[in-house]
């Protein structure tokens, strides 16, 4: 069964929500308190005192003729019933509101701190925008659902349950009527909602689809222009939006049958009651009164039951919107600090890969077994190798965006899964081959390796990575968005901006993926002094096709197929005239050749 449509996941999203108002007891207690005395005035005493009047109007108009002034005492109680049911319903809607209002901000923040931990691994398995679009649906759901349990469902039962006791009172006949015809209506709306729920689930499932879809397909422009297959993608668009078009046609055409059947069972019962109240009156067993009375009930009654068919509608929709987001909220990240975590004292940054074993989860092959190599502090090595060795994977291992099955990696001494996740990334400056821009101005971006940086360090770190220089000629200069992913900048720009984030954050480790691929020669010449003088007294690893950009590495590592192969320095390696020798020999533009 999909785990969608698994009761548990209904439940947990209904306890997700209810906690969520539990943090505000007063609010969610006296919202309550004041509806619920407030709409059984409303509802309930009001027609009371209708009907009452009715009674003495039939009574008074046998013996006197009738003034306005026999009926002031009614007139003035319905007043007063009239305000303060108005007040505490006002109340209880302030309260609710405000309620409702901190849990909404508890939700976001809930939510994006749980997507913040999760690890690497769960985001490049998910849509960015299905997981935004997951939120904002967990979110508008709680409002639905906290609505319509309080205010619709809490009205529902007063009407449904209330009205019977008191019509039991006047005329228990017609208290059983609509006692029992309102049980089995809510049977039939539970058994009729129970099958449409499926179908709901179907349409909320090929809306996140619908949805992803489109964030993937917006991302990704570029590669859909540079191919020009804007009609393919239309078409691939097209038919998943027919898709949800289709599982919501069959969803409404169901809730149309069903609105069909609820129809007619509460068309049968206004029927039933007047025909039955005015022969009640024929026998004298019930007053004018009590006939005013009953319908007023039933008409109510009715009405939210009417309603009913909507709110049911609108609830499984939200938990069918919701389930997604609450799954995710339930689901623990896959690499997670242990319970006794310390802070990690990277004083020199000696890095030790101890014998690791390492596959990855869509693999069944080991990357790497038994893998060892030391790097000393202060020491720059350079890893080379066709694509797929195993490279870049070392760098999220030492970033620990992944979890070893074997051995140990240790900075100074200290095994990085025995230490804090932040600790460990704050002694790591890293640059990726695919540089990660924020659409924030260019000085937030920069200022990102240390938040606290001032404007003339931001300026520095800049102007050593030699960003400042195009910085600097932008309109707005450092206060320019750079756009979504960093879109507005051209691949060496982002990749200068990254470098001097990396520059700024002035780690005792930092590790360079690629760091000056996107750059032109002269441009990355300038930046290899830059790295020189920031990589002088602090361990680095670098890895590179461009075999220029780790030549003057004090060790270079060759690996293959998640195996070192050789090692050496530049020289060492040419001298052994070995897999690097060719390499060397077989690069083009100082690109090494996959």
């Amino acid at each position: 069964m999909n785990e969608r449509n698994n009761p548990s996941v209904v439940w947990k999203t209904l306890k997700l929500y209810m906690s969520e108002n539990l943090r505000y007891k007063k609010l969610f207690f006296g919202s309550n308190l004041a509806w619920i005395i407030g709409i059984s005035i409303q509802k309930l005493a009001l027609p009371l005192v209708v009907a009452t009047t009715f009674d003495e109007i039939v009574s008074t108009s046998e013996t006197i003729s009738i003034s306005l002034g026999l009926f002031v005492d009614k007139i003035i109680a319905y007043i007063v019933f009239m305000l303060i049911a108005q007040a505490l319903i006002d109340i209880a809607l302030v309260m609710l509101s405000k309620m409702e209002t901190k849990v909404i901000e508890s939700l976001h923040v809930r939510i994006y701190e749980h997507l913040l931990q999760q690890s690497m691994h769960f985001h490049n398995s998910n849509f960015g925008g299905a997981l935004v679009n997951q939120a904002s649906r967990l979110v508008s759901g709680y409002v639905t659902i906290t609505d319509t349990l309080m205010i619709n469902i809490t009205q529902l039962i007063i009407m449904s349950v209330f009205s019977s006791i008191v019509l039991a009172f006047y005329s228990p006949l017609l208290a059983i009527v609509v006692l029992t015809w309102s049980v089995l209506f809510f049977y039939t709306n539970l058994k009729l909602t129970r099958k449409r729920t499926t179908y709901s689930k179907a349409r909320a499932a090929a809306d996140s689809v619908l949805t992803g879809s489109l964030a993937d397909s917006i991302s990704n422009i570029g590669a859909i222009k540079t191919f020009a297959e804007e009609k393919y993608e239309a078409r691939r668009h097209g038919n998943l939006a027919h898709d949800r078009a289709h599982k919501g046609y069959v969803y409404w055409m169901i809730s149309v049958k069903n609105d069909a059947v609820y129809g007619l069972m509460m068309g049968f019962i206004q029927l039933l009651i007047l025909m039955l109240s005015i022969f009640l009156v024929q026998k004298n067993m019930i007053s004018v009164g009590t006939l005013v009375l009953a319908q007023v009930y039933i008409t109510q009654t009715i009405a939210n039951l009417w309603g009913l068919s909507g709110i049911a509608k609108s609830v499984e929709q939200s938990l069918s919107d919701a389930a997604e987001m609450t799954q995710t909220l339930d689901q623990e990240a896959s690499v997670q600090d242990t319970k006794n975590a310390y802070t990690l004292q990277a004083k020199t940054g000696n890095i030790m890969f101890d014998n690791i074993s390492f596959t990855h989860a869509e693999n069944n092959g080991a990357l790497f077994k038994n893998l060892d190599f030391h790097v000393s502090a202060g020491e720059k090595v350079g890893l080379i190798g066709n694509s797929g060795g195993g490279k870049t994977t070392i760098t999220k291992l030492l970033l620990r965006f992944m979890d070893i099955q074997e051995g140990a990696i240790t900075i100074d001494g200290q095994d990085i899964a025995k230490v804090t996740q932040e600790s460990l990334r704050k002694a790591i400056s890293y640059v990726p081959q695919e540089p990660m821009l924020f659409h924030r101005t260019l000085s937030e971006n920069i200022r990102y390796g240390k938040l606290d940086a001032t404007d003339a360090e931001v300026e520095r770190a800049a102007k050593l990575a030699h960003a400042h220089e195009f910085i600097k000629d932008l309109p707005r200069g450092y206060e320019t968005l750079v756009g979504e992913r960093g879109v507005k900048l051209s691949g060496g720009q982002r990749q200068r901006v990254a470098i001097a984030r990396a520059i700024l954050k002035d780690a005792p480790i930092l590790v360079l993926d690629e760091a000056t691929s996107a750059l032109d020669s002269e441009s990355e010449k300038l930046i290899q002094d830059a790295l020189g003088k920031l990589m002088k007294n602090r361990t680095s690893i670098v890895i590179a096709h461009r075999l220029s950009t780790i030549q003057k590495m004090d060790r270079i590592i060759v690996l293959d197929k998640g195996k070192i192969t050789e090692e050496g320095s530049h020289k060492e390696l040419l001298l052994k005239n070995g897999t690097y020798a060719k390499l060397w020999a077989h690069q083009s533009g100082g690109f090494l050749e996959d």
